[in-house]
């Protein structure tokens, strides 16, 4: 009786020990490419008259976001208030700001999505299509037409 016990504390140990180090090794190594040329590719053969950048007030009023908070930041944003598209570039600081990350852009697209239900639906469903991505240390929201180009430069840019 008291080896079996031995036993299960042996295995619920091992099994704690790996719950708390495999994921430290299965975390995707973090990006060395320099930001100004993930943005750069991310948007090489883009019309980016559609897409203006925006500045740091901006980002915080149109993505709740506080660009401080995070080591680099591109936000570019159409004028035309009719038109849903937008294109975020982001590089994180910190591993952990990721998932607070994409829960404010998750929240940004149902706002979007409801604002555009009503009046405009070819936008609301750019905005259901637009796509948030997070590899390693850097992340991706792309809403627009283009969005699925945006997403493939965006990764080879990796």
């Amino acid at each position: 009786m008291k080896n079996n016990l031995y036993v299960i504390i042996k295995i619920v140990l091992i099994c704690a020990l790996l719950f708390l180090i495999v994921p430290h090794f299965l975390r995707p190594k973090d990006s060395s490419v320099p930001f100004e040329q993930v943005v750069r590719q991310t948007v090489q053969d883009m019309n980016m008259d559609l897409y203006p950048q925006r500045n740091n007030q901006e980002i915080k009023r149109y993505l709740n976001l506080d660009p401080t908070q995070y080591e680099n930041i591109a936000f570019y944003r159409t004028t035309d208030a009719l038109n849903a598209s937008e294109l975020l570039i982001v590089r994180f600081k910190e591993d952990d700001q990721a998932q607070a990350f994409e829960e404010t852009i998750k929240k940004r697209m149902a706002s979007q999505e409801k604002i555009y239900s009503g009046y405009a639906p070819e936008q609301e469903k750019l905005v259901k299509e637009g796509v948030v991505r997070v590899e390693a240390n850097y992340a991706i929201y792309a809403v627009g037409s283009e969005h699925a180009q945006l997403l493939s430069q965006f990764e080879e840019s990796l």
